[in-house]
């Protein structure tokens, strides 16, 4: 009987404790998001508080900024501030009293960052010397940097998405970069980068549109003793010289960038009739009949064989 009683009791006080634990709030039970969720240095934010299991209309709410008592009021929900300068720490602190007598504290750190978005097109050809923007091609390699302002960056956890999608293999410690491959599906594409630090602080968000574009080829012509002109590329009308001519071609924004990869099918046409690829396939020298005069077409058409929709062509009108 007295075994019997005991378990009784037992059993009885675990409903009563489970009771009390389910009537008590927990700090889970209410929400405390910041918006903008990523705030800019000396901008204006508000925090504000949400529960679905608590009455917080009616809950004593005490709102603190950097330690500092700033507003205290049954209902106050929301609570407006001001960020400080990048790289300082601005701590929002709330006190919750409920109805039921519970208490919950919730605060959140803000670390203000500018962050930078660069990116470059990898693997991407550009003629040596080429001093101007490398533009990525539709099916071309694109590496992106987040680069925050506030300190090395390599010591930020990085969330990375593409178009929406988090790409969790690429985040993590000081994953400060990202490495995609365009679709030719996709018109555009909108990397997003959000940082954090070792204690799960938030530093800063960003993201870029990357826009690919469409490669192209330029002609040149090849001097004897001085190389390349790539100061002037060849336009239609160009009078091919009689003792010969050595005609250069560079496609822009191609890739890969190595000329001589396998991937890429250089095929050259003179008058409309195909011609050999030369030795060096993006160089084709010609040299008119002695006293033939007229003229006629070059045309160069490259082929990247390893994607879809990635090639291009160009045609040259030349006298001779």
């Amino acid at each position: 009987m007295f075994r019997k009683s005991l378990i009784i009791l037992f059993a009885l006080a675990f409903i009563f404790f489970a009771f009390l634990s389910h009537a008590q709030t927990q700090t889970n039970d209410v929400v405390l998001t910041i918006n903008p969720q990523y705030p800019q240095a000396n901008t204006d934010a508000t925090a504000t508080l949400s529960s679905y299991s608590t009455d917080l209309d009616n809950a004593n709410i005490a709102w603190s900024l950097n330690g500092q008592l700033s507003v205290q009021a049954v209902g106050q929900k929301n609570f407006s501030f001001k960020v400080g300068n990048n790289g300082t720490q601005t701590t929002v602190s709330v006190q919750i009293q409920t109805s039921d007598g519970s208490f919950v504290n919730k605060d959140i750190v803000i670390s203000p960052t500018d962050i930078d978005m660069l990116w470059e097109a990898q693997d991407t050809y550009v003629p040596p010397f080429y001093e101007g923007k490398t533009i990525a091609p539709s099916e071309g390699m694109i590496k992106v940097v987040a680069i925050p302002s506030s300190s090395n960056g390599e010591n930020y956890d990085y969330n990375w998405k593409q178009d929406g999608d988090n790409e969790a293999d690429s985040s993590g410690y000081g994953e400060n970069s990202y490495s995609f491959k365009n679709s030719y599906l996709e018109p555009s594409d909108t990397i997003e980068a959000t940082i954090s630090d070792l204690y799960g602080n938030n530093i800063g968000y960003s993201q870029i549109t990357i826009t690919p574009g469409t490669p192209k080829i330029l002609f040149y012509a090849k001097d004897p003793d001085l190389g390349t002109q790539w100061q002037q590329a060849l336009s239609d009308g160009f009078t091919i010289n009689p003792n010969g001519e050595t005609i250069v071609a560079e496609p822009y924004f191609m890739t890969p960038k190595d000329l001589n990869s396998s991937d890429l099918q250089l095929a050259w046409s003179l008058g409309g009739s195909p011609i050999s690829t030369p030795t060096v396939p993006n160089e084709l020298s010609i040299k008119p009949n002695s006293g033939q005069s007229g003229s006629s077409t070059i045309d160069l058409s490259i082929n990247n064989i390893k994607t879809l929709f990635l090639s291009i062509d160009k045609t040259l009108n030349v006298n001779f």
